[in-house]
């Protein structure tokens, strides 16, 4: 039988001995599910090269008790780091060093531990062995990432960025930079300059109806527009305002741009009356 057949074949006995290994590691819930589905994964690798390595001197079962009992030590070397007796339970001899061993790096009680204990050594009484254990170092874990279900991830996360005051603080600085330049600008228009601005970009007028409301030629206001407008960015550049800083600061929680656009007054009403214009010789009213 080879080696992929033998695996489908034996599920049965690699899940029963891959939860055996994880009961003796005291391994349950998630993390026993976990290591089962890295047991399988550790068996299919290399085109099964663990189970080919497998020559029938044993049962099955005893096979697979030894190697998912090194693959264990090997996922908790990793995570925890190489374990190595203290000084404190070498001293204590043989019984120290398993005492040790079963407390601090299996996390396992006193209870648990003092058969295991009393096994290697009949002589240890429990309150012996709780002295020795009481005289064994504490030892730091090594830090190891642990799953955060969503409620508590939702509650440690912080809403907004942390340099979010410090972008909000630089975009109001701008905003209000980019204000007065702008106001400025139009304050040194003419009249009719200003009027054609706040009708195109204040009231979203097409320059159609802006043609017929002021009884201004269509065609040279789209280039006297534009114009104006390249006076206006020639304004922001010289104030040290790029295009690019304007635009991202449009829209933001922080942007209060305010160019007047929308003011009351007479030269930005579009129901107000237009001034009278120069009329050309030979032209009707």
């Amino acid at each position: 039988m080879d080696a992929a057949d033998l695996f489908r074949s034996n599920l049965g006995i690699v899940e029963r001995a891959a939860r055996g290994a994880c009961r003796r590691a005291r391994l349950s819930g998630a993390d026993e599910e976990d290591f089962v589905s890295s047991a399988k994964l550790a068996l299919i690798e290399n085109d099964y090269a663990v189970l080919r390595k497998y020559e029938g001197r044993s049962s099955l079962a005893t096979y697979l008790a030894v190697v998912f009992q090194r693959l264990l030590s090997d996922e908790r070397m990793r995570a925890l780091g190489r374990w190595h007796a203290s000084r404190e339970a070498e001293r204590m001899g043989a019984a120290g060093v398993l005492l040790e061993t079963l407390v601090r790096r299996d996390r396992r009680s006193i209870d648990e531990a003092l058969p295991i204990v009393q096994a290697a050594d009949s002589s240890l009484t429990r309150g012996k062995v709780e002295a020795m254990a009481e005289h064994l170092p504490r030892r730091t874990s090594r830090p190891r990432l642990v799953e955060i279900d969503a409620p508590a991830a939702a509650s440690l996360a912080s809403p907004e960025r942390a340099d979010a005051r410090t972008i909000d603080s630089d975009a109001r600085a701008v905003s209000h930079r980019t204000t007065e330049v702008v106001r400025e600008t139009l304050a040194a228009f003419s009249l009719e300059d200003r009027m054609l601005i706040r009708f195109r970009f204040g009231s979203a007028m097409s320059i159609a109806d802006i043609s017929r409301m002021m009884r201004l030629p269509q065609r040279p206001l789209y280039r006297r527009i534009e114009s104006l407008l390249q006076r206006l960015r020639a304004d922001l550049l010289a104030a040290g305002l790029d295009a690019g800083s304007v635009t991202e600061l449009i829209g933001t929680a922080a942007s209060e741009l305010d160019f007047g656009l929308a003011a009351t007054e007479n030269d930005a009403n579009p129901q107000s009356p237009c001034p009278e214009r120069p009329r050309m010789a030979g032209e009707s009213p």
